[in-house]
């Protein structure tokens, strides 16, 4: 527990920090519009792990859709490999959730919305099938209003914006989503959901946070309820490996671990 409290109070300075300065992803514009287009190309070119599965389940419109959605809020300058195969994976999965359970209204949950990638998927998925009395619920340091560089192309062409501006394009989507800023350690307390048919954890990578974010979504899901949980790759985030080797030792979920590269992996669990 004190370690718990040791990290959420690091946190707490961090984001503190970042309010102070206005810089919580970049304080620059990191690349050219010319450079980002690039990474782009250079991504939707390479070969992927997932090809076989996307080509097998996905039309060409939703594949242009969450490409076109991933180059504004996916391609980053970073270090680490670009990928953004959860958006296909999230999509399929709960387009299939969706068609077997037949609920005409539904509570997705979400940590780590960032630019807003996977909520607006999963919001297309609800539209898609006619689910309009859906919603979001999606939690995230980073603020919704207040205007920042994302580290995307918008930055080079708009400047700082917020993120309803950077997802303007997107408003259809947005309607359905609650954006909420603050960690999960202080939004769980307050956050009175009754029932999550679907997860997606993609927060803070620590094996603590994630526990918390698991066991807040486990007590309000049933049987065929399904969470996702990101970055489930050892030497890199053993934090969540071993959280979900102790799920999945507990019987309580099927745990079906998803390859989407080398260095990414991802844990889709259904509730016993």
């Amino acid at each position: 527990m004190f370690k718990q409290y040791f990290i959420f109070i690091k946190n707490k300075i961090n984001i503190f920090l970042k309010k102070i300065s206005g810089n919580y992803l970049t304080k620059k514009v990191n690349g050219t519009r010319i450079e980002y287009e690039t990474l782009f190309l250079e991504y939707v070119n390479k070969s992927n792990t997932l090809s076989a599965f996307i080509n097998e389940n996905f039309s060409s419109d939703e594949v242009n859709f969450i490409n076109k959605l991933g180059k504004l809020t996916q391609i980053v300058k970073k270090d680490t490999p670009l990928n953004y195969n959860h958006g296909f994976i999230i999509h399929h999965y709960l387009s299939k959730y969706l068609d077997e359970k037949k609920y005409d209204n539904i509570t997705i949950f979400e940590t780590g919305t960032a630019r807003g990638f996977s909520s607006i998927i999963m919001s297309r998925v609800l539209i898609n099938k006619k689910i309009f009395k859906g919603i979001i619920h999606t939690i995230d340091i980073l603020p919704h209003n207040v205007k920042m560089y994302w580290n995307c192309i918008s930055d080079p062409i708009n400047g700082k914006v917020t993120r309803k501006e950077l997802i303007k394009e997107y408003e259809k989507y947005s309607k359905n989503i609650n954006f909420i800023e603050g960690s999960s350690f202080e939004i769980l307390k307050k956050l009175n959901l009754d029932r999550i048919n679907f997860a997606f954890l993609d927060g803070a990578h620590d094996y603590y946070d994630v526990k918390l974010e698991y066991e807040y979504v486990k007590k309000r899901q049933k049987s065929g309820d399904i969470i996702i949980f990101d970055d489930v790759t050892p030497n890199l985030f053993d934090g969540i490996v071993k959280l979900i080797n102790q799920i999945k030792n507990s019987g309580e979920y099927d745990v079906n671990i998803i390859d989407s590269s080398l260095s990414r992996k991802y844990a889709l669990i259904t509730k016993v």
